[in-house]
């Protein structure tokens, strides 16, 4: 009975957590907002002479932009909270026993703590 009830919830947390991590790890990065000085040159549709160029370049930092920084970059501290609680879950439910159950229990609690900070 234990084990069926430790295994139930282990699902039942994993399931709830990792729609999340999923949707935020794949949302699309936000778009720079168009002007009216932007131009917009199309590639051409052979080779270049600047994809024939080998060896070490000097790149120049004048033509492009740096990247933006995202603030959302990596998983965070509450992602990785959920997923040690979720694998705690597992190997729980692995264990079995009283041994078991306090590290699954444990591992719900680490799980739903990360939880409820990701969700705020």
């Amino acid at each position: 009975m234990n084990r069926k009830l430790i295994s139930a919830t282990a699902i039942v947390v994993l399931a709830l957590t990792s729609p999340a991590a999923l949707a935020v790890a794949q949302a699309p990065a936000s778009a720079p907002k168009a002007t009216a000085a932007t131009s917009y040159a199309p590639k051409s549709a052979g080779p270049t002479v600047e994809s024939t160029r080998l060896g070490v370049q000097r790149v120049s930092d004048a033509s492009k932009a740096p990247a933006a920084y995202d603030a959302h970059v990596g998983a965070g501290r509450n992602v990785a909270l959920m997923v040690v609680g979720g694998a705690a879950l597992i190997v729980g439910a692995v264990i079995g026993g009283a041994a078991g159950l306090l590290i699954a229990v444990a591992g719900a609690a680490v799980g739903l703590y990360g939880l409820y900070y990701f969700i705020q």
